[in-house]
């Protein structure tokens, strides 16, 4: 029996972690307007910052715990758990309580966020087969791009009419159906391996240029969209146009992709890698320095297209390097440089905002992203396949 974009051809477990993803991301997706949100309720560039930021603080300071949790009890329950300890961050911030209240509330969207976010792709590189990586990927890399593309401009248009409580209720919503969907994964088949904590794990894979350059691509990933992205509604707002003229074109173009290319993954592997970036960049600048409606679509047309293959081209290059020994550290590694990047870019973005406007802050991080990108293409790639 035929599927949605062949499903059928995938492990049961692996379309269960579809289920949670798509569900959590519709917390995660939409809370990209939480800055709006405290923006329209009269809080400062820095507090705002503040509030994002802490969720990446939390999240990362709970590493070293996350690495440990999922080599003992496995990714299964971590989804279980991720999900519920990110519903309850959500009910805090719901109930409208003071600056401290949404500090704690964030901080337990980052703890639970953390866990279930490694948690899953740690569960679905254990279950694709290895000619499904990149394709499995691909449509794993759809889940945090539909509620953007289906969700953010209601949500956002809710929010500027003054009725925020429409991203609450939806995102508490997507944590439970996520908790739901992991809890109808199989128990663990694979054996436990000994820990192998990530200070150890860092040093194995920084002596190894081939890792290291998998690494610092996943920083600049992140920072291809935590350099701009949680404030381009509010650089819009500078502007006089909709922030959703970026995301929703954005968000299209990534879907489009991964769902026609994502077998161009598991076929070309890293030879993707500078013309993926190449179309976040240039996109980035159209978008940014433009600043108009017009100059938001087509930039946003352009990242799309190069993020929709960046995400399933870069977990399937860290699966294909990793081994049952390493693959929990190494996957809590790398998505560590990625949050790393999470939660010094929005801070510093913040912090300028406060003296220049976020709309040329946004135009200076789309020339650092460009200018990161042909450092790579010279300096780091070239090292991908070395020992």
């Amino acid at each position: 029996m035929k599927t949605p974009f062949g499903l059928e051809q995938f492990p049961r477990d692996f379309v269960f972690c579809l289920g949670a993803s798509f569900s959590a991301y519709s917390c995660i997706s939409v809370f990209f307007l939480f800055p709006l949100v405290l923006q329209l309720k009269g809080f400062e560039p820095l507090a705002i910052g503040g509030a994002w930021i802490i969720f990446e603080f939390v999240l990362l300071g709970t590493r070293g715990w996350v690495n440990r949790w999922l080599t003992d009890r496995g990714s299964r329950p971590g989804m279980i758990l991720g999900s519920i300890v990110l519903a309850a961050g959500v009910a805090v911030l719901s109930a409208d309580l003071p600056y401290p209240m949404i500090l704690l509330g964030r901080s337990m969207m980052g703890a639970g966020w953390g866990l279930f976010y490694i948690a899953t792709t740690l569960h679905q590189a254990r279950v694709l087969p290895s000619h499904l990586i990149g394709r499995g990927f691909g449509l794993a890399g759809l889940a945090p791009l539909l509620p953007q593309l289906g969700l953010i401009p209601l949500a956002e248009w809710m929010v500027r009419q003054g009725s925020p409580g429409f991203l609450y209720a939806l995102s508490f919503t997507g944590c439970v159906l996520a908790a739901v969907f992991s809890w109808k994964l199989s128990p663990a088949k694979f054996p436990l391996q000994p820990h192998l904590p990530l200070g150890e794990c860092l040093r194995e894979s920084w002596s190894n240029r081939s890792l290291r350059a998998l690494l610092l691509s996943g920083s600049l990933f992140a920072f291809s969209a935590a350099g701009f992205m949680p404030y381009v509604a509010n650089a819009a707002t500078e502007w006089g146009i909709s922030g959703s003229s970026f995301l929703w074109p954005q968000a299209l173009s990534a879907i489009v992709t991964r769902l026609l290319f994502g077998g161009w993954v598991d076929r070309y592997g890293k030879k993707l890698l500078f013309p993926s970036f190449f179309c976040i960049a240039l996109g980035t600048m159209i978008s940014m320095i433009g600043g108009t409606a017009c100059t938001f679509v087509i930039g946003g047309l352009l990242h799309g297209l190069g993020m929709g293959l960046t995400y399933p081209l870069l977990y399937s290059l860290v699966a294909r390097a990793s081994d049952e020994r390493s693959r929990t550290a190494l996957f809590t590694l790398f998505g560590t440089f990625i949050d790393l990047l999470w939660a010094v870019a929005p801070l510093a973005a913040a912090a300028m905002a406060q003296a220049l406007g976020f709309g040329t802050v946004l135009r200076g991080s789309s020339l650092l992203i460009a200018g990161f990108v042909a450092w790579m293409w010279y300096a780091v790639w070239p090292w991908l396949g070395e020992g």
